[in-house]
């Protein structure tokens, strides 16, 4: 495995290819949205299955078919526990309106509330960036610290890592024994005032994930599948942590690059 952080996808406004299977990622844990899975515009999202009930991390931004890849793996929208985002920016939640509207528990770090309770166009990146709007809703609140325990051992941490926004968190999986971080956007993720980046928090939170003890890390752009050595690659983002300071927040264009 490289150390090397993943390119910024190309995305052009042109038909989706058909969508992929979810990838599985460990026992109990897959890749259920993004490139190659869903659409071309989704960041990752996680299902964990080792529980008594399946629980998502983020849900990608509706545009592609989230219920098609859930159902490859026997899951059905009815079954989800919850759905923790890790911020909320419409290429990780975009989709959560729809779950919401179904009964299912939606967490949002306070810090990134408002904007998803009025779907503002640029703090959840839904205009901004991609040309669209986002479906407004009132998330449920989580916080720093909290836990939630899917039974059969299957732990979910939530960890509040501000920086790309105010309401970034990362969540720890226990699962089967080991320790793997979803870090959503607090690994490369792009760096825009804009959108309520914060250098300092950012820098903060790249410092509390370097003291966590973890086994494995995927974040929300990253190849579908779990990355070894997360000290050491944790270690790569803090001290490459200029080069997110890239201007990807741009206008939509017929091509256009984001981190």
């Amino acid at each position: 495995m490289t150390s090397t952080p993943v390119a910024p996808d190309v995305i052009s406004h042109q038909p989706p290819p058909q969508p992929g299977r979810p990838v599985r990622l460990a026992p109990g844990l897959w890749q259920v949205a993004g490139p190659g899975i869903t659409h071309a515009w989704d960041a990752g999202a996680y299902l964990i299955t080792a529980g008594h009930r399946p629980a998502l991390v983020d849900c990608g931004s509706g545009l592609g078919d989230l219920d098609a890849a859930l159902a490859t793996v026997g899951v059905l929208p009815r079954d989800l526990a919850v759905v923790v985002a890790t911020h909320g920016h419409f290429d990780h939640l975009g989709d959560a309106a729809r779950l919401h509207a179904r009964g299912i528990p939606v967490l949002v770090h306070p810090g990134d509330a408002k904007a998803v309770e009025t779907g503002d166009p640029v703090r959840t990146c839904a205009s901004s960036l991609y040309g669209t709007t986002f479906a407004a809703f009132t998330p449920a609140a989580c916080d720093d610290g909290d836990r939630i325990d899917l039974g059969a051992g299957v732990v979910l941490d939530v960890v509040h890592t501000p920086g790309h926004t105010p309401g970034s968190v990362c969540v720890v999986v226990h699962l089967f024994g080991q320790r793997l971080l979803l870090a959503g956007d607090t690994l490369w993720g792009g760096f825009s005032p804009a959108i309520g980046s914060d250098e300092l928090a950012w820098r903060d939170s790249l410092d509390r994930l370097a003291g966590l003890e973890l086994d494995a890390l995927t974040f929300g752009h990253a190849p579908a599948r779990l990355l070894d050595q997360p000290r050491a690659r944790i270690g790569e983002a803090r001290t490459r942590f200029a080069t997110y300071f890239d201007p990807w927040f741009k206008p939509p264009k017929l091509d256009f690059r984001f981190g």
